[in-house]
């Protein structure tokens, strides 16, 4: 039998502190192995941790695109691919979905570029806006040929008839377009200036707000571009052969200075066949003098082929 051994009340007490004092060191050690083991043990994927210092977890993201970041992106490859087949040539972009009020692509759109023959939709525009935006047979007609052929006598004779330069400044204010003047010499409808943003505001004015004959009549004619043109040139270039299998509506500009060769390409776009002119398209450039047409052409293309990967 084991000798019982009495003890005091005080010998006990100390006994128990000497008892509670080992538990706490024991479990104070045993801490570290413990949070060692559990991050060892993580979940999978994760990658272990043993250090016992504190330690900053966070998820490391690729930042946020910003509306800014993407548009300036894909208009810096459109310039690329067109400076590429043309050296030299200066370049403006503005794509806009006009429904959602989204830039897609932007690049100098706040420069100013010869409009050639895009001027001819101020033209057209000005001259209905005359006619209460009601047109006769015979000025229908006119106005068709003059936008689908892109007709340099039709828009001659109306240039002359309703005032030259006289109409830039009327349709400018009535649309609002602060970067689009009047030619210096009233008698070359083709060196009104303007911007890829005024473009894409005269656009989204004629797809919007022109009244539903007018507004008819003018899209009609874009989106029946013949692709040879009165003065003989394939004006396909641009939206129409980049963009091949989009429905479209353009009107395209071209000519040819003793220092500089003008070839924009503008319009309306729908990603497919039966869906809405959505996005507005507006590719400006000033070209070197001794570019061919077939080659400044093909430049044009070769941007805007770019553009299907952001219209869907």
């Amino acid at each position: 039998m084991a000798r019982k051994i009495s003890r005091s009340p005080r010998t006990r007490w100390v006994w128990l502190a000497l008892g509670c004092l080992v538990a706490v060191i024991a479990a104070a050690l045993s801490v570290p192995s413990a949070v060692a083991a559990a991050r060892d043990t993580g979940a999978p994927g994760q990658h272990p941790v043993t250090t016992t210092q504190p330690v900053e977890t966070s998820v490391q993201v690729a930042p946020p695109t910003t509306p800014q970041q993407a548009p300036a992106m894909i208009a810096q490859q459109m310039q690329t691919a067109i400076q590429a087949a043309s050296p030299g040539s200066t370049v403006g972009i503005d794509v806009v979905d006009i429904g959602s009020g989204a830039v897609l692509a932007d690049l100098n759109a706040d420069q100013q570029f010869y409009t050639a023959s895009v001027v001819k939709l101020l033209i057209a525009l000005d001259e209905l806006k005359s006619r209460n935006w009601q047109a006769d047979s015979d000025t229908a007609a006119e106005l068709t040929r003059m936008l689908a052929t892109s007709d340099d006598d039709i828009a001659d004779t109306l240039w002359d008839a309703d005032g030259g330069g006289a109409i830039v400044t009327r349709m400018a204010d009535l649309i609002g377009l602060p970067g689009t003047q009047a030619p210096e010499d009233d008698a070359q409808w083709g060196e009104t200036l303007t911007t890829p943003q005024d473009v894409v505001k005269l656009l989204d004015y004629l797809n919007d707000t022109v009244p539903l004959p007018a507004r008819t009549l003018i899209l009609s004619a874009m989106r029946g571009a013949t692709q040879i043109s009165a003065d003989g040139t394939d004006q396909y270039f641009g939206i129409p052969d980049g963009l091949t299998g989009d429905v479209w509506a353009v009107k395209q500009g071209w000519m040819s200075l003793d220092d500089s060769t003008t070839l924009d390409t503008t319009g309306l776009v729908a990603a497919a066949p039966g869906g809405p002119l959505r996005y507005a398209v507006v590719v400006l450039t000033t070209q070197p003098a001794d570019m061919s047409w077939s080659a400044a052409g093909a430049a044009l293309t070769a941007g805007v082929t770019l553009l299907r990967t952001v219209i869907a």
